[in-house]
């Protein structure tokens, strides 16, 4: 080997030796640490052929970049696969019924609230037939001095009204509606023991003046059927609308007697309806209550007037004629009992007697 050459290859190295460590330097601030390469590098190095003429200045250091390092690769676990489970079947959802919202009761103070509803009434069947006095009245005053025949006969005076009072209350008896009496033959509802219907026909004035504060004195409800047209233009005889809707208002039953006090039968359809449908309608427009019983003008009545009094929405009607039995299938011709002016207590006695079954 020539001095020349032997001169070259130290001069390589020394170079060499310069520049790895610069790239030592740099690679401790700027490049993480590698150290697999130097031997194989210095090597290719040294057996390599010098690409140039060695220079009398010593080369500058080169950045670690001008050396392409290689990673040693490194190997990669090839991951095992694993068993992928089947989807499984999703479940359709099923409908959720909806709770219907139950009512929350009330809680009344003093009281103990239950979740116990309360059970409700339950009635025996309906009877066939109930046996109830209907006790007609019109008049309950003083006698007047012109009275004829007629005004006798049907006034009872307020003494003799108040002395039946008292003995209808002394004997146990209990006055009822038409409507308490109609329930009991649709539903079974039981009537109190001794029922009686106190009914007054025409709608006079002294119903107001008389009647009211005595039937309040002894407990007792009445049963009034009153005419729309003398209450329209407030005859002097007869119950105002606001005396109607003033006993209505203390519990009495206001119901119909027709627009005017005509005869009803052989009359055509349309007098029919204006004097029953229309007596209807103005008391409850005035009452502000139902109106569920006709009482017959005079009593008189034919198929024509009982099918439009049904047709108009009315439960039954009264008529004048004698009896105590009430079924369904009479109940638009339900008997009365007429109570004349000229009886005394004694006499009121007796013919209550013969009516009531329970005596």
């Amino acid at each position: 080997m020539s001095r020349a050459r032997v001169f070259l290859q130290i001069a390589l190295i020394v170079v060499f030796v310069s520049g790895c460590g610069s790239a030592a330097a740099f690679s401790e601030t700027q490049a993480p640490r590698r150290t697999e390469p130097t031997e194989a590098l210095i090597t290719a190095a040294v057996d390599s052929p010098p690409a140039a003429a060695p220079s009398t200045t010593a080369p500058s250091p080169q950045p670690a970049e001008t050396a392409t390092l290689l990673p040693v690769p490194t190997e990669t676990a090839t991951p095992i696969p694993t068993h992928t489970a089947a989807p499984t079947e999703t479940a359709i959802p099923t409908e959720t019924p909806t709770a219907v919202p139950t009512e929350t009761p009330v809680e009344v103070p003093g009281e103990t609230p239950t979740d116990t509803p309360m059970p409700t009434a339950t009635y025996p069947p309906p009877p066939a037939a109930v046996n109830v006095p209907i006790l007609m009245y019109h008049y309950v005053s003083e006698i007047p001095p012109d009275a004829d025949v007629y005004r006798l006969d049907l006034t009872v005076t307020p003494d003799r009204f108040e002395a039946q009072l008292r003995y209808l209350r002394e004997q146990g008896y209990q006055s009822v509606t038409l409507a308490d009496v109609y329930e009991t033959l649709t539903t079974g509802k039981p009537l109190p023991e001794r029922p009686i219907v106190l009914s007054f026909d025409d709608g006079y004035k002294d119903a107001l003046t008389h009647v009211l504060p005595l039937l309040q004195m002894y407990g007792f409800v009445g049963e009034f059927f009153v005419l729309a047209t003398p209450a329209h233009f407030e005859a002097a005889q007869y119950l105002t609308w606001n005396d109607m809707r003033t006993m209505a208002d203390a519990g009495m039953s206001i119901q119909a007697h027709g627009r005017d006090h005509y005869d009803l039968t052989n009359r055509p359809y349309d007098f029919l309806v204006y004097q029953i449908l229309g007596a209807r309608e103005a008391v409850e427009a005035h009452t502000g209550r139902p109106v569920r019983f006709f009482c017959y003008p005079s009593g008189r009545h034919d198929a024509a007037t009982e099918a439009v009094v049904a047709s108009a929405g009315y439960w039954g009607a009264v008529t004048t004629a004698w009896g105590t039995e009430l079924r369904l299938d009479n109940r638009y011709a339900w008997p009365r009992v007429r109570i004349k002016g000229a009886w005394g207590l004694e006499q009121f006695a007796e013919i209550l007697a013969s009516v009531d079954p329970t005596q």
